[in-house]
């Protein structure tokens, strides 16, 4: 027979092993094999579609008629979750349009997304408020919300609220940044380290000196950081070489990846 003690060392080992399996993937986890890929498409602009390993479609900064990619409303019906970092024409989109057709959730700062409501005719019951610092879990997604130095101002003239980034981890591990079309901020090194995106989609524009600067702040005790891709841009323009030019120099050129309008790859 098994004395007392053998059998409470059996007990605490069975335990620990349930607790193992039962836990959660935590934010950062590297992608366990067999979970399935995320599905990346660049729609145009900043303007891209993430589609989970379940299915689940998470846009980016919206923008139907954008000049690259042109989207048609009914192509975005099988649309989870739409993230609207500020209120400038570019960087919102067409949000309101495509959650009417596709009863998506609108995840957007506070006085931004309550504007939509009461002056767009976005349903109250469709948006959620992405206030920084905040965490949310959606359909197995998890969205983390960082601070992004954009201003916000509202079409009305309006503060619409702090600027809102967006650190998205799917369910088999992989994170995605999306910051919209921010800039350089101190506290970035911080977050990478603690959500460690695999893939960050920066805006380039005219500055690839900063540009290059964020990816780098980015990587900071970040080594799962493998894909950075520019956007903000028109494809095949002259900033792009800039920016691999400016990549290279701080050793992180191996990394860009302009991707094909429109052709889904996935990690």
């Amino acid at each position: 027979m098994l004395g007392i003690g053998c059998i409470g060392r059996i007990l605490a080992v069975s335990l620990f092993t349930v607790g193992l399996v039962a836990a959660s993937p935590s934010v950062g986890q590297t992608p366990a094999a067999g979970q399935g890929k995320v599905k990346v498409e660049w729609l145009g602009h900043e303007f891209y579609r993430l589609t989970s390993p379940n299915g689940v479609v998470v846009i980016t900064s919206p923008w139907l008629a954008n000049p690259d990619g042109p989207v048609p409303l009914n192509d975005l019906a099988r649309t989870d979750f739409i993230l609207v970092p500020n209120a400038h024409n570019d960087d919102m989109g067409n949000p309101v349009e495509i959650a009417a057709v596709s009863g998506a959730t609108v995840i957007a700062p506070a006085p931004l997304g309550r504007w939509l409501v009461a002056e767009k005719g976005l349903k109250q019951e469709q948006f959620r408020r992405a206030g920084v610092g905040d965490r949310i879990v959606l359909k197995g997604i998890s969205f983390k919300i960082g601070p992004n130095a954009h201003d916000n101002t509202l079409p009305n003239g309006v503060d619409g609220g702090p600027a809102a980034s967006f650190f998205i981890t799917f369910e088999n591990g992989f994170t995605v940044f999306y910051p919209g079309h921010a800039t350089l901020m101190a506290d970035l090194p911080l977050y990478a380290a603690i959500y460690q995106p695999d893939m960050v989609i920066l805006g380039l524009t005219n500055d690839p000196p900063e540009f290059a600067q964020v990816a780098k702040l980015l990587s900071t005790n970040n080594p799962k950081l493998r894909t950075i891709i520019p956007s903000h841009m028109r494809p095949d323009a002259p900033v792009l070489s800039y920016g691999k030019q400016e990549l290279d120099k701080l050793g992180l050129g191996g990394m860009m990846f302009v991707p094909e309008l429109k052709k889904p790859y996935e990690y």
